[in-house]
């Protein structure tokens, strides 16, 4: 598939700090955004060499699918969250994107208990109808994706392109997961390998994938608590399974708890209460953050688009949901 070089250039620009949301926002949409050219750009704010960066990013090959901000299978959630990519890579099925998640996350050095907790969590989400977000890992990532393997879906989240698998010895989970309907997922082209600074803002899109963050274990320095920060900073929910006191590998997971968490007890009844509550959301809003369109939704709903966008104007100023480009709307 051939990705438009508009959307790379985009991507590099949200990395050098410009809100291109807020861009396409102002420019009216997505398609707004690329039809006016270097003169809207400008008006826009936009400095020489930012415009350069737009107009001569080069096209780029994917044996994935490219989705884009303007396209229904961008995943809502991660639209709400600021700095979003603006193009995703995505190799296996689109709709365990659409797939209400929880993330599940941990250290890589993680104890048989842990990796065990971390599985069952796996197994039970996907048994109710929830996919399991994490980020192909070694350790307790790991063991979340093989549990939800045994009885549903889960999407990784990758900090390289769709052409590298990071560990290499998970080509075979990769495949696993893609065989059961799930999903890997990037902001990185095809031929970008792995490199350190790629994988902070990896488990930030792992947090904004997910409905909530579930942290196993984790020690104080940990590419885990990286997505509970994100997490927290969408005040979301964020769920710790308490560990050994005075084990290394727990110490930044029971921080956690101590602080700002619910604690997971037991994990039958997380799994009930989670997989119930995401499962009974209202259908047409569930709907509309998959991307359907407002005529759409307003006959799920009962009653005309205008009171519609009435709704969604009140649920927008309580802080319920955010308003996107080309009318649109992400979980808040």
């Amino acid at each position: 598939m051939r990705v438009d070089g508009f959307w790379l250039g985009l991507a590099r620009l949200g990395r050098q700090g410009v809100d291109v949301w807020r861009l396409a926002q102002r420019a009216g949409g997505w398609a707004e955004l690329r039809a006016g050219g270097a003169w809207l750009w400008r008006e826009l704010g936009l400095d020489a060499v930012q415009r350069c960066v737009l107009d001569t990013a080069p096209h780029v090959d994917t044996f994935g699918v490219a989705v884009t901000a303007d396209d229904a299978a961008y995943p809502s959630l991660l639209a709400g969250v600021p700095g979003a990519p603006p193009v995703l890579f995505v190799e296996g099925d689109l709709q365990a994107l659409h797939t209400p998640g929880v993330a599940v996350v941990g250290t890589r050095n993680c104890t048989r208990y842990g990796a065990s907790i971390a599985h069952d969590l796996g197994a039970g989400l996907a048994a109710g109808g929830v996919c399991v977000v994490s980020g192909l890992a070694r350790g307790i990532d790991a063991a979340a994706h093989r549990g939800a393997l045994s009885r549903g879906r889960t999407v990784a989240v990758l900090a390289h392109g769709l052409g590298h698998t990071a560990p290499a010895n998970h080509v075979v989970l990769r495949q696993q997961i893609l065989a059961a309907g799930g999903a890997m997922v990037t902001e990185w082209p095809d031929d970008m390998g792995p490199r350190p600074h790629l994988f902070p803002p990896r488990n930030r899109w792992i947090a904004g994938l997910a409905h909530c963050t579930v942290l196993v274990e984790a020690p104080v320095k940990s590419g885990a608590m990286h997505t509970v920060h994100a997490t927290q900073e969408l005040e979301r929910p964020i769920h710790v399974v308490p560990g050994q006191v005075g084990n290394a590998a727990c110490a930044g997971s029971n921080r956690v708890l101590r602080d700002e968490a619910f604690a997971l007890l037991d994990v039958d009844v997380f799994v009930d209460d989670m997989c119930g509550s995401l499962r009974h959301r209202d259908g047409w809003l569930s709907a509309l953050f998959a991307g359907a369109t407002l005529d759409e939704v307003a006959k799920l709903r009962g009653g005309s688009v205008a009171e519609l966008i009435d709704e969604l104007q009140t649920m927008e100023a309580l802080g319920r949901v955010v308003r996107l480009p080309g009318r649109r709307y992400a979980s808040a």
